[in-house]
């Protein structure tokens, strides 16, 4: 068995372990795609359903980010009406919001980048086991314990992907601001 550092160089690995044979010899090289056919579209099944689910998360986070931001202005309507009175712009209150939201949303990717590394540094070292996966991947040849690696794209990708979904769920709160008149917003409770 001859492992390469990364899937895709298992395809020009197999040509150059393929020369190095002997031509008189009946040994033939075969690649996991061939000792298992059924792993392939299993993987393809998997990272598909992993970002149908990722996307959920994503538009789910958006929402709820858009609803927390539409209730903060609406509850500070009377206050920015006050401002609003004083000369503020209302496109200076739409960035203020925006940069709010901006800033809560960096500060929750930073936290979970910190605690997210941290955790899959660990089971980098210790590896990941539950029951039942050693049958499970004794089936297909694999490791009965996962060590998961930690990347820079793998720890700031997801939450950059849902910093930039919640800053713009955060317009629709903002642009509520065009449409707020001083002297009303001050006689709202």
């Amino acid at each position: 068995v001859i492992t390469t550092a990364s899937l895709a160089a298992v395809a020009a690995a197999k040509p150059v372990v393929e020369s190095l044979l002997p031509d008189e010899g009946n040994l033939v090289v075969h690649d996991w795609d061939a000792l298992e056919p059924g792993l392939k579209p299993s993987i393809k099944a998997d990272i598909s359903s992993a970002v149908f689910t990722y996307l959920v998360l994503v538009i789910l986070v958006a929402f709820s980010v858009m609803n927390t931001q539409t209730m903060a202005v609406l509850e500070r309507t009377r206050e920015f009406g006050i401002v609003m009175s004083l000369g503020l712009k209302p496109g200076r209150l739409a960035r203020l919001i925006m940069l709010e939201s901006g800033l809560m949303g960096a500060m929750g990717a930073l936290i979970g980048i910190v605690a997210g590394g941290l955790l899959t540094y660990y089971f980098s070292v210790y590896g990941l086991t539950y029951p039942g996966l050693e049958e499970m991947a004794a089936q297909f040849n694999l490791p009965g314990r996962m060590y998961p690696a930690v990347t820079l794209p793998s720890l700031v990708l997801g939450p950059a992907v849902v910093w930039l979904f919640s800053l713009l769920a955060t317009i629709y709160p903002a642009q509520r601001l065009y449409r707020l008149h001083p002297v009303e917003a001050m006689r709202s409770a």
